[in-house]
């Protein structure tokens, strides 16, 4: 059974790819136990990025991204260890560019799910440059295996 043409698995793809969460800095500080005097240093200090209002005419009040949302965290997580704000903020650009790696690696190589010798396995697409082996995933006993079959074999 293939449901790779399911439109939940489409609309996954590209709301992944969005990034539309946001957050007010009431919001953010709540949730992260970051105070907004501290969120609005660390915008200053470019750290942390609001994301603009396209409206010109409506409030000033800054949104945050989901993204921005767990780089708070993950700099107060370093703060936490005894880092210095400049360290942590570093180790989050560092910790961000291998979550943009790995969201960038997730969107291009999900092709779906298909159940395969009675297991449910993720499709991540072509194995091979010739286009005539993909390779599939699953997970068993909380492990995950993998398998390569023939484009034309199910």
């Amino acid at each position: 059974m293939n449901i790779q043409g399911n439109a939940f698995f489409k609309n996954f793809k590209a709301q992944v790819n969005k990034h539309q969460f946001a957050l007010n800095i009431s919001d953010l500080a709540r949730v992260t136990g970051v105070s907004q005097t501290q969120l609005r240093y660390w915008e200053q200090k470019n750290y942390i990025h609001s994301i603009k209002n396209s409206d010109t005419e409506k409030s000033t009040a800054h949104r945050y991204s989901y993204g921005t949302l767990m780089r708070v965290h993950f700099i107060k997580a370093m703060l936490d260890e005894g880092f210095t704000l400049a360290a942590a903020a570093q180790k989050a650009s560092e910790q961000s560019n291998q979550m943009e790696m790995m969201r960038i690696f997730v969107v291009n190589a999900f092709q779906g799910i298909e159940e395969r010798d009675g297991h449910h396995m993720i499709n991540l697409g072509y194995f091979d440059e010739a286009h005539t082996q993909r390779l599939y995933c699953f997970i068993a006993d909380g492990e995950s295996h993998y398998r390569i079959y023939p484009v034309d074999e199910k």
